[in-house]
């Protein structure tokens, strides 16, 4: 595409959206976790791949450069990281639904997928896990 093409666009044009989305995203943030339901896996831990994304708010969407009113991925990555290393978790489901639990305390996340991955737990596999989804 030319630059001059986007000149001929009328500003009509672009005023007369619908809406607009706007997904905050932490991909594969790597931890190390107490997890798992065998005796084996009691008092270790284990390597988890963490990945999420966070539909926010239209009025979140465009913050400018007030960092207050964005919905922070550092801050969301805390988060989990808070959560994973507050105790031994049984169940990667039962994590999956405390971190959601967690994230979706912000009212302006209006949709969230969550994916945590156990890379280590099967020999022939290169990662096992589970993905959880909320939405207002």
């Amino acid at each position: 595409m030319k630059v001059d093409a986007l000149h001929s666009i009328p500003a009509e044009a672009t005023e007369t959206a619908a809406g607009q989305r706007l997904s905050v995203r932490v991909e594969g943030l790597r931890l190390d976790a107490q997890v798992g339901v065998y005796a084996s896996e009691h008092g270790r831990t284990q390597p988890l791949e963490i990945s999420l994304q966070a539909e926010v708010e239209e009025a979140s969407a465009a913050p400018g450069s007030d960092l207050t009113q964005a919905v922070n991925y550092a801050a969301m990555a805390e988060t989990v990281r808070q959560v994973v290393a507050a105790r031994h978790h049984e169940l990667l489901e039962d994590l999956a639904q405390t971190l959601t639990d967690t994230l979706f305390q912000d009212v302006r996340v209006k949709r969230l997928r969550l994916t945590i991955d156990k890379p280590d737990a099967l020999d022939d596999a290169r990662s096992v896990g589970v993905t959880y989804e909320r939405w207002r």
